[in-house]
């Protein structure tokens, strides 16, 4: 039988994968916890994990472990985790009680310092008890290589309910692992692959004549991808290398804030959240007497089409790189200067030149890798901003209500600061990483976003 291979997109972050720079994206969520606790106060784990276990079957990537060909031909597979074990991929800790945020936040970040095994199935969930306000955590984690943020989201929704006594499940189906194929097959199907590159290459050169037009366009984008990677702004103060520790912080802004804003200058959602982070920056740089400058952002933009959600994984995604105007003043003018770049930069096609670059390096295994970690290295940016939509209903854990739920997005070498944005019960809950010893003082970056969408709701 065939296997499912990694695509182009979801090896890349495998091949970008150090020891101090892990590529796993994840959440934290926060619960009502008496739904959660039996007679005696405790975390009921094993009925969390039986729960678990018994929704596998939907989304059947997390039963599966990654095999790798021999000599590197050709792509990493998924096959079956014949050792699969739930205790392992769902685990309970605690802080002692009551934990606040600050401990919250200093246990999150060290989660998220963790790499996940590349033996097992790449995801785990952990619960916290603990917490102040009888609430507990959920720390998920899962591979960038299992696809993107919206990816992520749908896998979460899998494992949740959308009401707090649901009906039982139906039976899970009885699940027998597939024989995990031996190193002498994958090295086969890699040299086959191999052998048909020619073919496929040929493909392309055919489907470029036939449609000339469409090969241009891609040509073009291509082109003035490289070009704007060429393009290296000034480093920031976390423009550095990363060390294997994470800090972690959060802020929420409520929708009510985001719409008085929308309203009263007729822009977008992702306008108002990338002025609200260019606003913090600018303050940000002022405490710490840095003279403010423009920085580039990359944001990452789906390509992922209403119907391939819930059983399609993997990484449909590009990116664009927006200038955040924080030298500027103003916010209203800022405001405005990010909303003509978005307009312009959606039709650009710098998303899907930096796609058509990726897929080309796919086409020669051996640089493959090399190209990977080039090209994550070689974008024009001073941080990452990423928006991902989140459920529209109300989700409950073991019956507990979720409350509040926050992204959680990796950081590499020379990219030291990430700020993810998810929407959820009439809130925009932003989760920002950065190197542990690089920003210190990530918390002040949280407060300054609540204070930046605060100020631009009250301007005219």
């Amino acid at each position: 039988m065939g296997y499912d291979r990694l695509s182009a997109a979801d090896a890349a972050f495998l091949h970008i994968e150090t020891d101090h720079e892990p590529q796993h994206v994840g959440s934290l969520s926060l619960i009502e916890g008496a739904p959660l606790r039996d007679g005696r106060g405790r975390i009921r784990i094993e009925d969390l994990r039986a729960v678990t276990e018994a929704r596998l079957h939907r989304v059947p990537r997390l039963r599966q472990r990654l095999s790798f060909p021999p000599l590197a031909m050709g792509p990493p597979v998924w096959v079956d985790d014949e050792h699969f074990d739930i205790d392992y991929h769902v685990r309970l800790t605690a802080l002692p009680r009551p934990g606040d945020d600050a401990q919250l936040h200093e246990l999150m970040g060290r989660l998220q310092s963790l790499p996940l095994d590349r033996s097992r199935p790449l995801w785990e969930l952990w619960f916290i008890d603990g917490l102040a306000g009888d609430r507990v955590g959920l720390v998920i984690k899962t591979h960038h290589a299992l696809g993107d943020g919206i990816a992520n989201v749908d896998l979460a929704m899998a494992l949740v309910d959308f009401e707090p006594d649901p009906p039982p499940d139906d039976p899970a189906p009885e699940w027998a692992p597939e024989a995990v194929p031996s190193s002498a097959r994958l090295l086969a199907q890699g040299l086959g692959l191999l052998a048909e590159e020619p073919l496929r290459l040929a493909q392309i050169g055919v489907d470029a004549i036939r449609e000339p037009g469409r090969a241009l366009t891609a040509v073009k984008d291509t082109l003035r991808a490289v070009v704007s990677f060429a393009a290296q702004p000034a480093p920031a103060p976390w423009n550095r290398a990363v060390s294997v520790h994470r800090r972690w912080a959060r802020a929420t802004v409520p929708m009510s804030t985001i719409a008085a804003v929308r309203e009263r200058h007729s822009v977008t959602l992702n306008d108002v959240v990338l002025e609200a982070c260019t606003g913090a920056l600018r303050e940000f740089l002022l405490v710490h007497d840095d003279r403010p400058q423009s920085l580039k952002a990359m944001v990452p933009v789906s390509r992922r089409g209403a119907d391939e959600h819930g059983d399609t994984l993997g990484n449909l995604v590009s990116l664009i790189v927006v200038d955040l105007p924080a030298e500027e003043a103003d916010p209203v003018t800022r405001l405005r200067r990010v909303q003509a770049q978005t307009r312009d930069l959606k039709g650009s096609g710098l998303a899907d030149g930096a796609h058509h670059v990726v897929d080309l390096a796919a086409h020669v295994p051996a640089l493959a890798a090399p190209m990977a970690r080039l090209l994550s290295r070689s974008i024009p940016m001073n941080l990452v901003i990423t928006n991902i939509p989140g459920p529209p209903m109300p989700l409950y854990v073991g019956g507990g209500h979720v409350l509040e739920v926050y992204p959680y997005v990796e950081v590499i070498d020379g990219e030291g600061l990430t700020i993810a944005v998810l929407s959820y019960e009439g809130n925009l809950h932003f989760g920002l990483t950065a190197d542990r010893d690089v920003l210190p003082d990530l918390h002040v970056l949280a407060e300054g976003i609540e204070k930046a969408a605060v100020a631009l709701a009250g301007t005219t």
